[in-house]
């Protein structure tokens, strides 16, 4: 999705509005430079970046319904500058938006599931149903997700020692 540059502008800005505003309440050191002084240059930096967002934005906006006006067509970025939103191309097929919701939706799936089913099982069905929505052949994913699933754990488990959960592979944890 092709947002804006106002839009993109106008939330940086509320960012930089933030980081200004809670560096304020910093305490004093003494002295004029304390801990709120790079937190402020910082959000100084960002509400610069911000208000050239906007005036990009606006004037994209600008630009675009001149053209319109007078009949001229414009093509490629300029167009997309036209609009607050603009929806890109693949949004129409079916697959591909089932494809892109598939990944947020597989973090959840792990997020309910990795505890009672484990770590490995869990990570193959993942692996397994994201290839084929993928289009990856089955001859070819099946090795791959097994692989991957096992070396994932491998660097986890064995060597960065984070507690992967076991659920069902329990009885035969290693």
């Amino acid at each position: 999705m092709k947002i804006n540059d106002a839009l993109s502008g106008l939330l940086v800005a509320l960012f930089a509005i933030a980081i200004w505003s809670y560096s304020a309440t910093l305490p004093s050191m003494g002295q004029d430079i304390g801990p709120h002084v790079f937190p402020q240059a910082l959000a100084g930096g960002f509400m610069l970046c911000a208000m050239l967002l906007v005036v990009r934005g606006l004037r994209g906006l600008r630009k675009t319904r001149a053209a319109h006006v007078s009949t001229i067509a414009t093509v490629g970025d300029e167009d997309q500058d036209a609009h607050w939103f603009t929806v890109p191309e693949w949004f129409g097929s079916r697959h591909a938006v089932f494809a892109f919701l598939l990944v947020p939706a597989s973090l959840v799936f792990y997020i309910w599931v990795s505890e009672p089913l484990g770590f490995l099982p869990t990570a193959f069905i993942l692996l397994m149903v994201l290839f084929l929505t993928f289009r990856t052949r089955v001859a070819m994913a099946v090795p791959v997700a097994v692989a991957s699933a096992l070396g994932i754990h491998y660097v986890f488990y064995k060597l960065l020692k984070v507690p992967l959960p076991w659920g069902v592979l329990n009885p035969i944890a290693w």
